[in-house]
């Protein structure tokens, strides 16, 4: 019989992709509904804030699409074609969804500046500021809902739908403040909001995309990590000496340590077994790593 865990406890494996695929669906069906309310204002009103806020929803609809697949993919097990599994799918979804992020945002700063250089009327009502206003407080609760949701998924996917919600929110603030002044002001307000939409949608979109780029290329362990790693080595047995320590991420669920260590005087080879899989114990228990100790031998012995 299966042990449900407990509420605080994070999701692992299955239910975990289960859980993270049907929370980006229920964000991309409030994003969908939201660009769709969007353009509707922003093309009865001629506002190009609004309608590029509205695009943002859809680039953020779309990203979760993608985001869901991947986290499909996740549950595939290890295969002919891709051996270690496809647990990188997820960090693929980020990039890609950063990448979309990104030129949606450039495709707006042409746009915005365009509408400085041409001629434009805007149609303001009281009507289109409340249904925009009502808006934001629906992407600050889905910030906070991914945010929470995240807690026991633990994805980079949610974490990053988590603070693009917030961003958004203050996105449509500013856009509406720009869509109610516009009306006493002879500056083009709507373009001026247009732009620094833009550029924020194009800075969040770069962060995300260096972070997820990171991902998918591999990252080393910190010199920190490294050092107590090898400190818990040394704990386990004085005769070991660590060569090297290589962390291979094949996805959330699948973080493989491989260490390259070395026994000085050390014969027994019960003894030697049992040490690795100490080794192996404390580090799942401390990192969540699946550790492989790969021993050697000794300059010494290999003299000898």
């Amino acid at each position: 019989m299966t042990r449900k865990p407990r509420r605080s406890e994070p999701f692992i494996g299955r239910e975990r992709n289960n859980k993270a695929v049907l929370t980006v669906i229920a964000g991309g069906a409030v994003n969908l509904v939201l660009f769709f309310v969007k353009l509707y204002i922003g093309l009865a009103s001629n506002s190009l804030a609004i309608l590029t806020d509205a695009v943002n929803n859809l680039s953020d609809f779309a990203g979760f699409a993608i985001a869901a697949l991947g986290f499909s993919a996740v549950s595939r097990k290890a295969d002919g074609v891709f051996s270690y599994g496809y647990g990188r799918a997820e960090y693929l979804a980020d990039f890609v969804v950063a990448a979309i992020v990104c030129l949606v945002g450039a495709s707006f700063l042409y746009k915005a500046v365009e509408r400085f250089v041409l001629p434009y009327l805007m149609t303001f009502t009281w009507t289109y500021f409340a249904v925009i206003a009502a808006t934001v407080a629906v992407k600050i609760l889905l910030g906070f809902f991914f945010k929470s949701s995240n807690k026991r998924i633990d994805s980079g996917v949610l974490k990053g739908a988590s603070l693009d919600s917030f961003i958004d929110a203050g996105i449509t603030a500013m856009t509406l403040i720009g869509f109610a002044l516009n009306r006493y002001s002879k500056l083009r307000l709507d373009a001026v909001f247009g732009l620094v939409i833009g550029v924020i949608m194009i800075a969040n979109g770069v962060k995300l995309l260096f972070s997820a780029a990171k991902k998918l290329l591999g990252t080393k362990l910190s010199s920190e990590t490294e050092k107590d790693i090898a400190d818990m080595c040394a704990s386990c047995s004085e005769r070991l000496e660590v060569r090297s320590v290589a962390l291979h991420d094949y996805g959330a669920e699948n973080k493989q340590l491989v260490i390259e260590a070395v026994f000085t005087n050390e014969k027994d080879f019960d003894r030697i077994i049992n040490i690795t899989e100490e080794i192996s114990r404390k580090i799942k228990e401390k990192y969540g790593y699946d550790a492989k100790v790969c021993v050697g031998r000794s300059e010494d012995e290999t003299r000898s």
